[in-house]
């Protein structure tokens, strides 16, 4: 069972947006974003931007315990899939989750990983922001 995968019983009690963030990693992040799964998590927050700061908040949640245990393959994936959220969701309440995505880029650019602090620094969102 790949890390962060919830066993088939249990899967149904987790909410939504959790089971669409969570199918979006592959087994092997060497798969990169699983894409079938990242259009079903666009589409639903898409479609209920009211969801938008717990899947922000969920993402930097994984994000930030697969800094800390060095999955770095997974980090990439997780801002992979925060750049394609913020492109495709305009609405105002995109607010609380611009904040789970700087909380993020702060947590890459804190961390001892040149890579990283790349990839915090070099978010398509940034530049598309000015």
């Amino acid at each position: 069972m790949m890390p962060g995968r919830v066993c088939c019983c249990c899967a149904a009690l987790r909410p939504r947006y959790k089971r669409l963030v969570d199918n979006i990693f592959p087994e092997d992040p060497k798969d990169g974003l699983v894409k079938a799964d990242m259009e079903k998590l666009t589409f639903y927050a898409v479609s209920a931007p009211e969801k938008l700061d717990r899947i922000g908040a969920y993402l930097a949640e994984k994000l930030s315990r697969d800094v800390i245990r060095h999955r770095y393959g997974y980090v990439f994936i997780a801002m992979e899939a925060l750049d394609q959220l913020l492109m495709a969701c305009h609405s105002q309440s995109i607010k609380p989750f611009v904040e789970s995505f700087l909380h993020m880029v702060a947590k890459l650019l804190e961390s001892g990983e040149p890579r990283l602090q790349v990839l915090g620094t070099n978010s398509p969102a940034f530049e598309n922001a000015y």
